[in-house]
Protein backbone atom coordinates (compact mmCIF):
# COMPACT_ATOMS: atom_id res chain seq x y z
CA UNK A 1 0.00 0.00 0.00
CA UNK A 2 1.57 3.32 -1.03
CA UNK A 3 1.19 6.60 0.85
CA UNK A 4 -1.69 7.92 -1.26
CA UNK A 5 -3.59 4.66 -0.93
CA UNK A 6 -2.99 4.61 2.82
CA UNK A 7 -4.25 8.16 3.36
CA UNK A 8 -7.29 7.69 1.12
CA UNK A 9 -8.15 4.45 2.88
CA UNK A 10 -8.15 6.30 6.20
CA UNK A 11 -10.17 9.13 4.67
CA UNK A 12 -12.69 6.54 3.49
CA UNK A 13 -13.03 5.48 7.16
CA UNK A 14 -11.38 2.11 6.58
CA UNK A 15 -8.29 0.49 8.09
CA UNK A 16 -5.12 0.72 5.97
CA UNK A 17 -2.06 -1.48 6.55
CA UNK A 18 -1.06 0.77 9.45
CA UNK A 19 -2.07 4.08 10.98
CA UNK A 20 -0.83 6.83 8.64
CA UNK A 21 1.52 9.40 10.17
CA UNK A 22 1.39 12.66 8.23
CA UNK A 23 2.86 15.89 9.61
CA UNK A 24 2.59 19.44 8.31
CA UNK A 25 5.75 21.51 7.84
CA UNK A 26 4.38 24.92 6.86
CA UNK A 27 7.02 26.93 8.77
CA UNK A 28 9.87 24.39 8.94
CA UNK A 29 11.69 23.68 5.65
CA UNK A 30 14.05 21.10 7.13
CA UNK A 31 13.97 17.81 8.99
CA UNK A 32 16.68 18.02 11.65
CA UNK A 33 19.35 20.57 10.76
CA UNK A 34 18.48 24.11 9.64
CA UNK A 35 21.46 24.04 7.30
CA UNK A 36 20.08 20.98 5.53
CA UNK A 37 16.90 22.43 4.06
CA UNK A 38 14.83 20.92 1.32
CA UNK A 39 14.66 23.09 -1.77
CA UNK A 40 11.06 22.30 -2.64
CA UNK A 41 8.08 20.27 -1.55
CA UNK A 42 8.90 17.31 -3.76
CA UNK A 43 12.30 16.92 -2.12
CA UNK A 44 10.62 16.98 1.30
CA UNK A 45 8.17 14.28 0.27
CA UNK A 46 10.98 11.95 -0.83
CA UNK A 47 12.86 12.45 2.44
CA UNK A 48 9.79 11.68 4.53
CA UNK A 49 8.77 8.65 2.48
CA UNK A 50 12.24 7.18 3.11
CA UNK A 51 11.47 7.43 6.84
CA UNK A 52 8.16 5.66 6.36
CA UNK A 53 6.22 8.86 7.05
CA UNK A 54 3.31 9.79 4.79
CA UNK A 55 3.21 13.22 3.20
CA UNK A 56 1.15 15.23 0.75
CA UNK A 57 1.94 17.66 -2.03
CA UNK A 58 0.14 21.00 -2.14
CA UNK A 59 -0.90 22.31 -5.53
CA UNK A 60 -0.72 26.11 -5.41
CA UNK A 61 -3.65 27.65 -7.24
CA UNK A 62 -3.20 31.23 -8.51
CA UNK A 63 -5.03 33.99 -6.65
CA UNK A 64 -5.17 36.83 -9.15
CA UNK A 65 -5.82 40.50 -8.60
CA UNK A 66 -8.16 42.03 -11.17
CA UNK A 67 -5.82 43.42 -13.87
CA UNK A 68 -7.89 46.60 -14.10
CA UNK A 69 -7.12 47.48 -10.48
CA UNK A 70 -4.37 49.96 -9.71
CA UNK A 71 -2.60 49.67 -6.37
CA UNK A 72 -0.82 52.45 -4.55
CA UNK A 73 1.46 51.94 -1.54
CA UNK A 74 2.88 54.80 0.50
CA UNK A 75 4.52 55.31 3.87
CA UNK A 76 3.99 58.20 6.24
CA UNK A 77 5.07 59.00 9.78
CA UNK A 78 2.56 61.38 11.37
CA UNK A 79 3.44 63.28 14.54
CA UNK A 80 2.57 61.30 17.65
CA UNK A 81 2.91 57.92 15.96
CA UNK A 82 5.73 55.76 17.32
CA UNK A 83 6.02 53.77 14.10
CA UNK A 84 5.68 54.62 10.41
CA UNK A 85 2.33 53.89 8.78
CA UNK A 86 1.99 51.88 5.58
CA UNK A 87 -0.98 52.88 3.45
CA UNK A 88 -2.16 50.62 0.64
CA UNK A 89 -4.98 51.50 -1.74
CA UNK A 90 -6.78 49.39 -4.32
CA UNK A 91 -8.36 51.61 -6.98
CA UNK A 92 -11.21 49.65 -8.57
CA UNK A 93 -13.92 50.56 -11.05
CA UNK A 94 -16.38 50.59 -8.14
CA UNK A 95 -14.42 52.51 -5.55
CA UNK A 96 -11.22 52.62 -3.52
CA UNK A 97 -10.32 50.18 -0.76
CA UNK A 98 -7.73 51.40 1.73
CA UNK A 99 -5.77 49.68 4.48
CA UNK A 100 -3.42 51.34 6.99
CA UNK A 101 -1.07 49.48 9.34
CA UNK A 102 1.64 50.45 11.79
CA UNK A 103 5.03 49.22 10.62
CA UNK A 104 6.04 47.74 13.96
CA UNK A 105 9.44 46.04 14.34
CA UNK A 106 7.83 42.60 13.98
CA UNK A 107 6.02 43.50 10.74
CA UNK A 108 7.31 40.83 8.29
CA UNK A 109 6.22 42.29 4.94
CA UNK A 110 8.61 45.20 4.42
CA UNK A 111 6.89 48.27 2.98
CA UNK A 112 3.92 46.34 1.59
CA UNK A 113 0.65 44.92 2.96
CA UNK A 114 -0.36 41.56 1.45
CA UNK A 115 -4.06 41.09 0.82
CA UNK A 116 -4.22 38.07 3.15
CA UNK A 117 -2.01 38.00 6.25
CA UNK A 118 -2.57 37.30 9.93
CA UNK A 119 -0.36 40.26 10.79
CA UNK A 120 -3.10 42.79 9.99
CA UNK A 121 -5.56 41.29 12.49
CA UNK A 122 -4.39 42.98 15.75
CA UNK A 123 -6.21 46.28 16.26
CA UNK A 124 -3.07 47.71 17.83
CA UNK A 125 -1.38 47.39 14.43
CA UNK A 126 -4.20 48.08 11.98
CA UNK A 127 -5.50 51.63 11.96
CA UNK A 128 -7.87 51.02 9.06
CA UNK A 129 -9.11 47.69 7.75
CA UNK A 130 -9.78 47.09 4.09
CA UNK A 131 -13.54 46.61 4.49
CA UNK A 132 -15.36 48.68 7.10
CA UNK A 133 -18.61 49.91 5.56
CA UNK A 134 -21.31 49.00 3.07
CA UNK A 135 -19.77 51.18 0.36
CA UNK A 136 -16.66 48.98 0.38
CA UNK A 137 -18.54 45.90 -0.78
CA UNK A 138 -18.89 46.87 -4.43
CA UNK A 139 -15.16 47.48 -4.69
CA UNK A 140 -14.46 44.22 -2.86
CA UNK A 141 -16.59 42.27 -5.33
CA UNK A 142 -14.27 43.12 -8.22
CA UNK A 143 -10.97 42.79 -6.35
CA UNK A 144 -10.00 39.28 -7.54
CA UNK A 145 -10.43 37.78 -11.00
CA UNK A 146 -9.73 34.75 -13.15
CA UNK A 147 -6.01 34.11 -13.71
CA UNK A 148 -4.49 35.51 -16.87
CA UNK A 149 -3.73 33.19 -19.78
CA UNK A 150 -0.07 33.20 -18.76
CA UNK A 151 -0.86 32.43 -15.11
CA UNK A 152 -3.19 29.64 -16.16
CA UNK A 153 -0.60 28.13 -18.50
CA UNK A 154 2.06 28.09 -15.76
CA UNK A 155 -0.43 26.68 -13.25
CA UNK A 156 -1.52 23.82 -15.49
CA UNK A 157 2.08 22.98 -16.36
CA UNK A 158 2.94 22.86 -12.64
CA UNK A 159 -0.14 20.72 -12.00
CA UNK A 160 0.95 18.23 -14.67
CA UNK A 161 4.41 17.95 -13.09
CA UNK A 162 2.93 17.46 -9.63
CA UNK A 163 0.46 14.83 -10.81
CA UNK A 164 3.22 12.96 -12.62
CA UNK A 165 5.42 13.00 -9.50
CA UNK A 166 2.50 11.99 -7.30
CA UNK A 167 1.59 9.07 -9.57
CA UNK A 168 5.18 7.87 -9.76
CA UNK A 169 5.68 7.97 -5.99
CA UNK A 170 2.18 7.20 -4.73
CA UNK A 171 1.59 10.56 -3.04
CA UNK A 172 -1.69 12.36 -2.31
CA UNK A 173 -2.15 15.85 -3.79
CA UNK A 174 -4.11 18.51 -1.93
CA UNK A 175 -5.08 22.11 -2.62
CA UNK A 176 -6.55 24.83 -0.45
CA UNK A 177 -4.16 25.58 2.41
CA UNK A 178 -1.68 28.07 0.99
CA UNK A 179 0.99 29.58 3.22
CA UNK A 180 4.28 31.17 2.30
CA UNK A 181 6.40 33.38 4.56
CA UNK A 182 3.48 34.86 6.47
CA UNK A 183 1.24 35.36 3.44
CA UNK A 184 -1.99 33.38 3.66
CA UNK A 185 -4.32 32.10 0.98
CA UNK A 186 -6.23 29.13 -0.36
CA UNK A 187 -9.83 28.22 0.39
CA UNK A 188 -10.12 30.94 2.99
CA UNK A 189 -13.75 31.15 4.12
CA UNK A 190 -14.37 33.22 7.23
CA UNK A 191 -10.64 33.48 7.90
CA UNK A 192 -10.69 36.16 5.20
CA UNK A 193 -13.32 38.10 7.15
CA UNK A 194 -10.78 38.69 9.90
CA UNK A 195 -8.08 39.75 7.44
CA UNK A 196 -10.44 42.11 5.63
CA UNK A 197 -12.41 43.53 8.56
CA UNK A 198 -10.54 42.69 11.75
CA UNK A 199 -11.46 40.06 14.30
CA UNK A 200 -13.40 42.19 16.78
CA UNK A 201 -15.13 44.12 14.01
CA UNK A 202 -16.24 40.89 12.33
CA UNK A 203 -17.79 39.27 15.39
CA UNK A 204 -19.44 42.51 16.51
CA UNK A 205 -20.95 43.01 13.06
CA UNK A 206 -22.18 39.40 13.02
CA UNK A 207 -24.51 40.43 15.85
CA UNK A 208 -25.29 44.01 14.87
CA UNK A 209 -25.04 43.97 11.04
CA UNK A 210 -25.56 40.36 9.95
CA UNK A 211 -26.52 41.31 6.40
CA UNK A 212 -23.19 43.13 6.02
CA UNK A 213 -21.22 40.05 7.11
CA UNK A 214 -23.27 37.79 4.85
CA UNK A 215 -22.60 39.99 1.83
CA UNK A 216 -18.85 39.82 2.48
CA UNK A 217 -19.06 36.04 2.85
CA UNK A 218 -20.89 35.87 -0.47
CA UNK A 219 -17.95 37.61 -2.15
CA UNK A 220 -15.41 35.35 -0.43
CA UNK A 221 -17.44 32.30 -1.46
CA UNK A 222 -17.06 33.26 -5.12
CA UNK A 223 -13.29 33.48 -4.57
CA UNK A 224 -13.22 30.06 -2.91
CA UNK A 225 -15.33 28.39 -5.59
CA UNK A 226 -13.03 29.81 -8.28
CA UNK A 227 -10.02 28.44 -6.38
CA UNK A 228 -11.59 24.98 -6.04
CA UNK A 229 -12.77 24.96 -9.67
CA UNK A 230 -9.24 25.66 -10.90
CA UNK A 231 -7.89 22.89 -8.65
CA UNK A 232 -10.50 20.47 -10.00
CA UNK A 233 -9.86 21.44 -13.62
CA UNK A 234 -6.14 20.80 -13.17
CA UNK A 235 -6.88 17.09 -12.82
CA UNK A 236 -4.09 16.80 -10.26
CA UNK A 237 -5.89 16.97 -6.91
CA UNK A 238 -7.26 14.32 -4.54
CA UNK A 239 -8.19 16.51 -1.57
CA UNK A 240 -9.54 20.04 -1.15
CA UNK A 241 -8.58 21.70 2.13
CA UNK A 242 -10.65 24.50 3.65
CA UNK A 243 -8.77 26.46 6.27
CA UNK A 244 -10.89 27.28 9.30
CA UNK A 245 -8.37 28.48 11.87
CA UNK A 246 -10.65 31.42 12.74
CA UNK A 247 -13.94 29.56 12.32
CA UNK A 248 -13.79 27.79 15.69
CA UNK A 249 -16.20 28.18 18.60
CA UNK A 250 -13.95 30.71 20.37
CA UNK A 251 -14.85 33.18 17.63
CA UNK A 252 -18.11 31.72 16.31
CA UNK A 253 -20.24 30.22 19.09
CA UNK A 254 -22.69 27.55 17.89
CA UNK A 255 -25.53 29.99 17.21
CA UNK A 256 -23.38 32.22 15.01
CA UNK A 257 -21.61 29.26 13.44
CA UNK A 258 -24.92 27.72 12.42
CA UNK A 259 -26.09 31.01 10.89
CA UNK A 260 -22.98 32.05 8.96
CA UNK A 261 -20.36 29.30 8.74
CA UNK A 262 -22.29 26.03 8.45
CA UNK A 263 -24.11 26.95 5.20
CA UNK A 264 -20.82 28.18 3.74
CA UNK A 265 -18.87 25.01 4.56
CA UNK A 266 -21.73 22.80 3.38
CA UNK A 267 -21.85 24.51 -0.01
CA UNK A 268 -18.09 24.10 -0.41
CA UNK A 269 -18.22 20.42 0.60
CA UNK A 270 -21.14 19.77 -1.77
CA UNK A 271 -19.22 21.34 -4.65
CA UNK A 272 -16.11 19.29 -3.86
CA UNK A 273 -18.08 16.05 -3.59
CA UNK A 274 -19.86 16.81 -6.87
CA UNK A 275 -16.44 16.62 -8.52
CA UNK A 276 -15.45 13.39 -6.80
CA UNK A 277 -12.87 14.76 -4.36
CA UNK A 278 -12.49 14.60 -0.59
CA UNK A 279 -13.12 17.68 1.59
CA UNK A 280 -10.81 18.43 4.52
CA UNK A 281 -11.55 21.08 7.16
CA UNK A 282 -8.76 22.60 9.27
CA UNK A 283 -9.67 23.59 12.81
CA UNK A 284 -7.40 23.16 15.82
CA UNK A 285 -9.14 25.05 18.63
CA UNK A 286 -12.54 24.70 20.32
CA UNK A 287 -13.93 22.07 17.98
CA UNK A 288 -16.05 20.20 20.53
CA UNK A 289 -19.19 22.42 20.43
CA UNK A 290 -19.20 22.18 16.62
CA UNK A 291 -18.72 18.45 15.98
CA UNK A 292 -22.28 17.78 14.84
CA UNK A 293 -22.10 20.75 12.46
CA UNK A 294 -19.06 19.19 10.78
CA UNK A 295 -21.06 16.03 10.05
CA UNK A 296 -24.01 18.06 8.81
CA UNK A 297 -21.74 20.04 6.49
CA UNK A 298 -20.37 16.88 4.87
CA UNK A 299 -16.77 17.19 6.07
CA UNK A 300 -14.73 14.10 5.12
CA UNK A 301 -11.55 14.86 7.07
CA UNK A 302 -11.04 17.05 10.16
CA UNK A 303 -7.44 18.22 10.52
CA UNK A 304 -6.36 19.74 13.83
CA UNK A 305 -7.73 17.52 16.61
CA UNK A 306 -5.57 18.63 19.56
CA UNK A 307 -6.20 17.30 23.09
CA UNK A 308 -3.94 19.84 24.81
CA UNK A 309 -4.17 23.41 23.53
CA UNK A 310 -7.21 22.68 21.37
CA UNK A 311 -9.22 21.11 24.18
CA UNK A 312 -10.32 18.15 22.04
CA UNK A 313 -11.73 15.20 23.97
CA UNK A 314 -10.49 12.28 21.91
CA UNK A 315 -12.98 9.64 23.06
CA UNK A 316 -15.93 11.96 22.58
CA UNK A 317 -14.70 13.09 19.16
CA UNK A 318 -14.27 9.48 18.00
CA UNK A 319 -17.71 8.58 19.33
CA UNK A 320 -19.54 11.57 17.84
CA UNK A 321 -17.92 11.93 14.41
CA UNK A 322 -15.71 8.87 13.91
CA UNK A 323 -18.39 7.05 11.92
CA UNK A 324 -18.50 9.81 9.32
CA UNK A 325 -15.31 11.89 9.49
CA UNK A 326 -11.64 10.90 9.35
CA UNK A 327 -9.79 12.44 12.30
CA UNK A 328 -6.34 13.86 11.53
CA UNK A 329 -4.21 14.78 14.54
CA UNK A 330 -4.40 13.40 18.06
CA UNK A 331 -1.14 14.78 19.50
CA UNK A 332 -0.17 18.35 20.36
CA UNK A 333 3.05 19.82 18.98
CA UNK A 334 3.99 23.08 20.68
CA UNK A 335 3.45 21.77 24.23
CA UNK A 336 3.63 17.97 24.08
CA UNK A 337 6.50 17.62 21.61
CA UNK A 338 8.37 20.66 22.87
CA UNK A 339 8.07 20.41 26.65
CA UNK A 340 6.98 16.96 27.76
CA UNK A 341 9.17 14.07 28.90
CA UNK A 342 9.83 10.92 26.89
CA UNK A 343 7.31 8.96 28.92
CA UNK A 344 4.65 11.66 28.54
CA UNK A 345 5.15 11.85 24.76
CA UNK A 346 4.97 8.07 24.44
CA UNK A 347 1.74 8.04 26.43
CA UNK A 348 0.23 10.86 24.34
CA UNK A 349 0.95 8.97 21.11
CA UNK A 350 -0.33 5.69 22.54
CA UNK A 351 -3.52 7.35 23.80
CA UNK A 352 -4.17 8.90 20.39
CA UNK A 353 -3.69 5.62 18.52
CA UNK A 354 -5.61 3.47 20.99
CA UNK A 355 -8.52 5.93 21.08
CA UNK A 356 -8.80 7.11 17.49
CA UNK A 357 -7.38 4.34 15.31
CA UNK A 358 -9.66 1.31 15.96
CA UNK A 359 -11.95 0.75 12.99
CA UNK A 360 -9.95 3.11 10.77
CA UNK A 361 -10.62 6.72 9.86
CA UNK A 362 -7.55 8.12 11.63
CA UNK A 363 -4.37 9.88 10.51
CA UNK A 364 -1.85 10.59 13.27
CA UNK A 365 -0.17 14.00 13.38
CA UNK A 366 1.21 16.64 15.72
CA UNK A 367 -1.02 19.72 15.75
CA UNK A 368 -0.70 22.40 14.43
CA UNK A 369 2.52 21.34 12.73
CA UNK A 370 6.19 20.52 13.27
CA UNK A 371 7.44 23.99 14.23
CA UNK A 372 10.98 25.34 13.80
CA UNK A 373 11.49 25.00 17.57
CA UNK A 374 10.06 21.47 17.85
CA UNK A 375 12.99 19.33 19.12
CA UNK A 376 13.84 16.58 16.66
CA UNK A 377 14.65 14.19 19.50
CA UNK A 378 11.04 14.47 20.65
CA UNK A 379 9.74 13.99 17.12
CA UNK A 380 11.81 10.78 17.05
CA UNK A 381 10.12 9.62 20.26
CA UNK A 382 6.77 10.10 18.55
CA UNK A 383 8.01 8.25 15.46
CA UNK A 384 9.33 5.29 17.42
CA UNK A 385 6.15 5.00 19.48
CA UNK A 386 4.03 5.17 16.34
CA UNK A 387 6.10 2.46 14.62
CA UNK A 388 5.63 0.19 17.61
CA UNK A 389 1.85 0.64 17.82
CA UNK A 390 0.64 1.54 14.32
CA UNK A 391 -0.04 -1.82 12.67
CA UNK A 392 -3.66 -2.87 12.21
CA UNK A 393 -5.66 -4.50 13.66
CA UNK A 394 -5.72 -2.22 16.72
CA UNK A 395 -7.87 -2.94 19.73
CA UNK A 396 -9.43 -0.08 21.66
Amino acid sequence: MNSRERLLTAMNLDEPDHVPLCFKWWERPYLIDKSDRWHNELERVLRLLKLGIDDTITLKVPISLNPEIKTKVSKIHPPGEKYPLIVKEYHTAKGVLKRIVRQTPDWPHGDDIPLFTDFVIPKARSIKFLVEKEEDLEALSCLLAEPSDRELKIFLEDADKIRSFADNHGVLVEAGMAYEEGVEGGVVGADALHWLCGLENTIKAAYTKPEFIQRILDVIFEWDIRYIRLAVESGAVDLIVHRGWYENADFWPPKLYKKFILPYVKKLADYVHKHGLKFCYIMSMSIMPLLNFFKEAGVDVLYGVDPVQGGAKLQQAKREIGDGICIWGGVNSSVTLKLWSREEIEKAVADAIETLAPGGGFILSAIDQIFPDTPWENVKIMLNTWKRLADYPISS
